[in-house]
């Protein structure tokens, strides 16, 4: 028993090695053994301190699920009455527009906005706690513009320019924008109430 035992981990290790891959809606790949699918869920462990844990996803959130021999199971279909608009194929474009405005997308320029507004107003206005309104109200600003796509983050050049793709990048890049801006504003701010107090305030009194 003490010798099937280890037998048997080590197996079960070796099996979670070769990794299957959960495609989630979002554009997000998980990792792990699957040992369960149905119409519900998308059962699968992934290794935690030593042990196996189990886990789980809606299959609703599912696009495929890819074993370790690289024999892919869709369960994504197009039908307009789940919110399901996209062909399979449109579907892969979209998720890849996803996954490389996740990784790639860097909103500098809102940022830098967003710095310079919380911080100049701060300092002009001299704020204090009504300071504190500027970033939620800079980062909900920041939901409605269009994203444009960041140079070099488009890992397929075919890519460029559909319009799925770029509906894709959006979904995930605008909620990026809207946290990145949210955190520059709020440094600006600050760095403004740090400026009245230490800076501008004392050079006015003397």
């Amino acid at each position: 028993m003490r010798i099937l035992l280890p037998a048997f981990l080590l197996l079960l290790m070796s099996g979670v090695q070769a990794q299957d891959k959960i495609s989630l809606m979002n554009g997000q790949v998980l990792e792990g053994k699957v040992i369960g699918q149905s119409t519900l869920e998308i059962r699968y462990l992934v290794p935690k301190r030593h042990k196996m844990v189990e886990r789980s996803e809606p299959t609703s959130s599912v696009f495929s699920v890819t074993d370790s021999l690289g024999d892919e199971k869709v369960w994504y279909f197009k039908d307009t009455l789940f919110g399901n608009d996209y062909t399979i194929p449109e579907m892969r474009w979209f998720m890849n527009g996803e996954r490389d405005a996740r990784k790639g997308y860097r909103p500098i320029l809102p940022m830098l906005g967003g710095f310079a507004l919380g911080a100049g107003l701060t300092m002009a206005l001299d704020l204090e706690v009504n300071s504190l309104i500027i970033p939620p109200v800079y980062a909900g600003i920041m939901a409605w513009p269009r994203v444009y796509v960041t140079r070099g983050s488009i890992s397929d050049p075919n890519m460029e320019g559909d319009p799925v793709y770029a509906t894709g990048y959006s979904a995930a890049g605008r909620p990026k924008r809207v946290v990145r801006s949210l955190l520059s504003t709020a440094v600006g701010v600050v760095f403004g109430l740090a400026m009245n107090r230490y800076v501008i305030n004392p050079a006015q009194n003397r």
